[in-house]
């Protein structure tokens, strides 16, 4: 494969920003790339540099982006593609050193100052579980804008660094005690349920920690074929023994109390 020269960058090189969490995106500041003026990019040159973002340093040996990408191909076939994905990767980028194939490797904007979303929630992340903050975990929950690359979900080279990003996410919620988001994100997650069970149970709301046990119940139901654990089902009898004076006996039947008591509210408020 010819190799393309890297040509000496100038001192202010313009900075590149790289969004992957929620949706992929790149801007050199000052260009038209990402925008609905530029090249369209294709899939593949998105994939490469998508590919190249995740990677140390941006780059990769050659074979290691083929067998990514064109695992089914023969190295001429895929060194070819790789040839042709990158040349279309630098015209979206609109930098003829975007892309640079050298020395047996293929590099993603050598020598530019880039700031990647992903990399920067890391590093809080980090820093935040580390110090066991939570008000650095709040701050690090913010800087998280959806699961790495969403359109990209069923490449295998996506999966370990969603998941690692994700696992972070979520440990980062339970530190900040954004339990309700938590719950929200990771709805088998019982001790967020039994977390928030508690608080509605403390502070009066009966029907609002029945709502939180519901929630559970049904996801555990319908995903997995189980039924929550026993601290989960011990407050939620805790719950339902607060009824118990106030509606018909249903023998073995709380839940189904439960989601009777909830269709009579509604019916009294006009709902249907």
């Amino acid at each position: 494969m010819a190799d393309s020269p890297i040509s000496p960058l100038p001192a202010a090189a313009a900075p590149v920003a790289i969004r992957l969490l929620g949706e992929f995106g790149l801007r050199v500041e000052g260009s038209d790339a990402a925008s609905s003026s530029g090249p369209a990019l294709t899939r593949r040159a998105g994939q490469l540099l998508q590919l190249l973002s995740l990677q140390p340093q941006r780059s990769l040996a050659h074979e290691q982006a083929i067998e990514a990408l064109w695992p089914h191909l023969d190295p001429d076939a895929g060194s070819a593609n790789l040839r042709k994905a990158a040349h279309h990767a630098r015209q979206f980028v609109g930098q003829a050193d975007a892309l640079v194939l050298r020395g047996g490797r293929v590099f993603l904007l050598p020598g530019r100052s880039v700031e990647c979303d992903a990399e920067s929630f890391e590093r809080a992340a980090d820093a935040a579980l580390h110090g066991s903050d939570a008000s650095a975990c709040r701050a690090a929950v913010q800087l998280y804008g959806g699961d790495l690359l969403p359109d990209a979900r069923y490449e295998a080279w996506t999966e370990a660094p969603r998941q690692r990003l994700r696992d972070k996410y979520l440990r980062l919620l339970r530190q900040a005690g954004d339990f309700e988001r938590l719950a929200q994100e990771e709805p088998s997650d019982e001790a967020a349920h039994l977390a928030l069970m508690r608080a509605e149970l403390a502070a009066g709301r009966r029907s609002a920690a029945l709502r939180w046990y519901g929630h559970l119940r049904d996801h555990l139901k319908q995903s997995l074929g189980i039924q929550p654990g026993p601290q989960v089902e011990a407050l939620f009898q805790v719950c339902v023994d607060g009824l118990q004076d106030h509606a018909p006996v249903f023998v073995g039947r709380a839940w189904e109390l439960v989601r009777a008591l909830g269709l009579l509210r509604n019916a009294s408020a006009a709902r249907p």
